[in-house]
């Protein structure tokens, strides 16, 4: 008597799995019939109803309103496209079937057809088995005649390669005079394509970025970005965006240059990015790919342009989509030491005497096993006759360069066998393996004396003598409390002319300062000042 409710769950879920493709489909038919971006209903999320799909039609044309008359009106001077015809490589793993088609349909709807060469799909050993031959059945369908002139080349990875990997199969197989790396998250302008053009003509060892929307991952509304921003990273070789100052008659929406780009999202001569040796082939799957090529282009002979006039909206996920395989070292998530490996080919390869800060702060990649030599790269530099890691501080990057400067020491602080650690969770200060993934990484600033975190929370001794986390004060009062000097491998405080020490295992207190005490000895994992 229970068996029909037995299978109605399971039923109800396959009809509303086949009633959302079907939506989707049919809010692709639309974006495509209409054949403009007046109609939004599938860059935004999905209709549900009339007044919904008229209330995003009126936000998106008030963002529109709101772009620079220089960008709508002007007339771009482009080279003719023989010249300047463009390949698309967009390497994918696991990407949702509906927003890979928004980014395809985008493309190839807002992109001057004279001008888009080919288009290389790179399925990186997704679980979607018949996902490429569907998606050629389906363009061939719907796009018809077009595909007849646009090369389509379709590559599957048998297991997973990579993006970095495939992002360069696919630009040695293009044929276009320029390559364009685009994520399978995004959806292009109208317009996108012009003002990146125009800038490479101009230099031809230029790589341009156009301006990122972000895209909400949630809602998957499309939002505008901030031409106030540029592309940067600090010592740990993360990427950060970095704010810039308008020069004097300098417009947002001019191009500026930037010290790196993300996403990967960038377009130059598919030559010159040959030349250059593609994404460096000894990183793994995924991560600072993008940092080693801006570093790589600065310093041998190239540029990197931010062009706002082009924009791409572009969903930055706050988590990873994909896992990451198995690595050696259990302490370290296989996220953890992706990161750790491709930073360390970074460090060794372009950082010069500059490595030790990246060291100072992430420790644990000294034990990172690096399987190659940097000869090839060593040759690159030699054979470009590219610039030392000091000129891109000096002239391409100087945010890096102060960031340097204003530090007499950084990295980890050791006493004996352990670490000073501030707990994420409550900031309370303990001593810790030095080994730990998250180990507190301490900077001593030169200017006020004061050791922080890298949160901003600073070490001070407070009432009745006791050591306090708090935020680095701004104000000379705060600040005298948190001022420390350094003696050698101790720490006097200033105000009490007392030094930090550790005389029990788990305990931190304020002592009279003793010149061999081994409890007071605390050392950087790299001091720029002696004393």
């Amino acid at each position: 008597m229970f068996a029909p409710r037995k299978y109605s769950r399971p039923r109800r879920c396959i009809f509303y799995i086949l009633a959302f493709v079907i939506c989707q489909l049919f809010f692709v038919f639309l974006f495509i019939r209409n054949g403009s971006y007046d109609n939004k209903a599938f860059s935004h999320q999905p209709l549900h109803h009339e007044s919904e799909s008229r209330k995003h039609f009126l936000e998106y044309r008030e963002f529109i309103s709101k772009t620079p008359q220089s960008c709508t009106t002007r007339s771009y001077n482009l080279p003719p496209p023989w010249q300047s015809d463009v390949s698309v490589v967009i390497s994918f793993h696991n990407e949702a079937r509906s927003m890979l088609l928004r980014t395809i349909v985008s493309l190839l709807r807002r992109t001057p057809e004279e001008y888009l060469h080919e288009l290389i799909l790179v399925d990186d050993g997704s679980q979607d088995v018949t996902l490429l031959d569907d998606l050629r059945r389906w363009m061939e369908e719907v796009f018809g005649g077009r595909m007849d002139r646009l090369g389509l080349i379709l590559l599957k990875n048998q297991k997973r390669m990579g993006l970095i990997w495939s992002r360069n199969k696919g630009a040695s197989l293009a044929e276009g005079h320029y390559v364009l790396f685009l994520d399978s998250h995004c959806e292009v302008n109208d317009g996108w394509l012009e003002p990146l053009l125009e800038r490479l003509e101009l230099n031809p060892q230029l790589a341009v970025s156009p301006l990122l929307d972000p895209i909400d991952p949630t809602t998957l509304s499309y939002r505008k970005g901030n031409e106030l921003l540029k592309g940067g990273f600090d010592w740990s070789l993360h990427f950060h965006w970095l704010k810039r100052q308008l020069a004097k008659k300098e417009l947002p929406e001019m191009a500026y240059k930037s010290p790196a780009f993300a996403g990967g999202i960038l377009m130059m001569s598919r030559e010159w990015f040959l030349q250059l040796g593609s994404f460096n082939s000894q990183l793994k799957i995924w991560g600072g790919e993008s940092i080693e090529l801006a570093i790589k282009l600065w310093l041998c002979g190239g540029q990197i342009e931010i062009v706002p006039c082009s924009r791409i909206g572009h969903i930055f996920r706050r988590l990873h989509a994909f896992d990451f395989p198995p690595q050696l070292d259990q302490q370290l998530s296989p996220a953890q030491e992706t990161y750790l490996h491709n930073s360390k080919i970074i460090a060794e390869s372009w950082l010069d005497e500059y490595k030790n800060m990246f060291y100072a702060l992430r420790p644990v990649a000294r034990r990172i096993p690096l399987d190659h030599t940097y000869d090839e790269m060593q040759r690159l530099r030699r054979e470009r006759q590219c610039q030392p890691f000091e000129w891109y501080l000096r002239h391409v990057s100087p945010e890096l360069r102060i960031h340097f400067d204003e530090l007499s020491a950084t990295g980890t602080l050791r006493n004996e066998d352990r670490c000073l650690h501030a707990r994420q969770s409550d900031s309370q200060l303990i001593l810790a393996s030095c080994y730990l993934s998250d180990i507190t990484q301490w900077r001593m600033l030169r200017t006020s004396g004061q050791l922080s975190t890298q949160r901003e929370l600073c070490l001070g001794v407070g009432h009745r003598m006791g050591i306090t986390l708090q935020p680095c004060g701004r104000n000379e009062t705060t600040r005298n409390s948190q001022r420390w000097l350094r003696l050698g491998t101790h720490f006097l405080h200033a105000e009490t002319h007392l030094c930090l020490d550790n005389p029990l295992k788990e305990r931190l207190e304020m002592s009279t300062c003793r010149s061999h005490a081994v409890s007071q000895s605390f050392q950087f994992a790299l001091e720029m000042d002696a004393s």
